[in-house]
């Protein structure tokens, strides 16, 4: 059997066997999913172990050995979001079914699916036992909800598993094409998360009896004025290099980069128009990386159909840029909805995390990427929404989200299938995905 051939089948068999685990988070219960990868490590000749980080919560862990230098990290996790309506998928979310040319379940992206790939390739590169940097894979749980069962008290109270060189881990790896040139993404960071809960208050009575002065009414106008609040974009250091190389070769474009970096309203209007010519669907992805964003989320008001309530109770989603903070972006929203009868509080939060973008990883991957999709090139970028390369950067590690997916047949649809009905990955796909992960394990073991 060739090596493709070989790699393909073993992640594609491991992938339908992870799926099979129910590991919805809440609760997770991950411990015997990573007993079973455990095992399958073993068989495949690669020494593996697990941890218990709660009551039926567990991760799996195994180290290709090498020299005695640090080891990268390869990183996934085990729990997966809840299905929603279960009548909606085509087939079994939890079947792990090969269907269609695709493995049918949730996880399927997100995120046993890399872990699969990465598995079976460290197990074909221990068969070679070539020698080099040593390669160690943890497969946490907990990640959907934050993580303080999972890689938080791994960092937490066994240090040594994420004692690393660095970390490659999921998010980042889509390609793109924008304005004729390929870009395959690259997280160096993500944004800060802020929760704010705003409570409106107005008459209650008799919903026979309306008035302007109902929490409801005003609620419209809070949203009204959330919606229409300006953001004031922003280029820093770590997002710089996107726009350097969006830029790089178009008509005025270092004039245009000048207006952004001077925070001028016009260049930002001028690059959006740009961006909206070229790759419209990756406009409010940009939009979010230079500013700070708000999205309403949860609303909560009245008990009974007759009554007004006197109540409201809106829950908000904020990412905040590196560099911004929840009090300051707090006391932006508390004055935005000056003299509306509005309480604005924080419910929870945490800042945003940025690794080294010059570290020796990165330029791997980046030759690689070159050689895997010619003419395509690195887009730095900060992850919008939250993984568990945060507690890795907070405690002084450099991760990045880097999968090797391939731009061909990578569909259009691709994130979207995370977290929603159908959720599946291409055999081919996650067949070259693993090719990748084996190339880029030799060629970070032999530098």
């Amino acid at each position: 059997m060739e090596l493709s051939e070989r790699l393909r089948e073993r992640a594609v068999k491991l992938l339908s066997e992870l799926i099979r685990f129910d590991t919805t988070n809440p609760p997770g219960d991950e411990l015997e999913c990573a007993c079973f990868l455990a095992e399958w490590l073993n068989a495949g000749g690669l020494p593996a172990q697990t941890l218990e980080t709660a009551p039926g919560r567990g991760a799996a862990w195994a180290e290709l050995r090498g020299d005695d230098r640090p080891p990268l990290l390869l990183m996934g996790h085990l729990d997966v979001v809840p299905v929603g309506d279960r009548a909606a998928w085509t087939h079994d979310p939890f079947g792990g079914e090969v269907i269609d040319g695709c493995v049918w379940g949730r996880g399927a992206v997100d995120c046993k699916g890399v872990l699969a790939a990465q598995a079976a390739a460290l197990v074909e590169a221990a068969s070679e036992n070539e020698g080099g940097r040593p390669v160690r894979l943890l497969a946490a749980p907990d990640e959907e909800v934050g993580g303080a069962a999972g890689l938080g008290w791994i960092v937490e109270n066994r240090p040594e598993l994420v004692d690393c060189w660095c970390c490659l881990t999921e998010g980042g790896g889509e390609y793109y094409r924008i304005a004729g040139r390929g870009f395959s993404t690259f997280m160096v960071g993500e944004k800060g998360q802020l929760r704010l809960e705003l409570t409106v208050r107005g008459r209650q009575g008799h919903a026979a009896l309306p008035g302007d002065d109902q929490a409801l009414w005003v609620l419209g106008e809070v949203l009204r004025r959330l919606r229409e609040r300006p953001i004031a974009y922003r280029v820093l250091e770590v997002n710089a290099r996107l726009l350097e190389r969006l830029l790089e070769g178009v008509e005025g474009g270092k004039q245009l980069l000048a207006g952004l970096r001077a925070g001028v309203d016009e260049a930002w209007k001028g690059f959006f128009e740009l961006v909206r010519s070229g790759a419209a669907d990756f406009e409010p992805a940009l939009r979010a990386t230079y500013g700070d964003t708000l999205s309403p989320t949860i609303l909560r008001a009245g008990e009974k159909i007759n009554i007004i309530p006197g109540r409201a109770e809106l829950a908000c989603d904020c990412r905040l840029l590196p560099g911004s903070d929840a009090e300051g972006f707090t006391a932006e929203i508390t004055g935005l909805l000056e003299g509306l009868p509005v309480e604005v509080a924080v419910i929870e939060g945490h800042p945003a995390s940025v690794s080294a973008y010059d570290h020796p990883v990165v330029g791997i991957s980046r030759e690689l990427t070159v050689r895997w999709e010619p003419g395509a090139d690195f887009l730095p970028l900060l992850c919008l929404a939250g993984t568990d390369s945060r507690h890795l950067r907070w405690a002084g590690i450099d991760s990045y989200g880097f999968v090797p997916y391939p731009s061909d047949p990578l569909p259009a649809d691709f994130t979207q299938r995370m977290h929603a009905v159908d959720e599946r990955l291409e055999v081919e796909i996650l067949g070259k995905m693993t090719e990748r992960y084996y190339e880029l394990i030799r060629e970070v073991r032999r530098r």
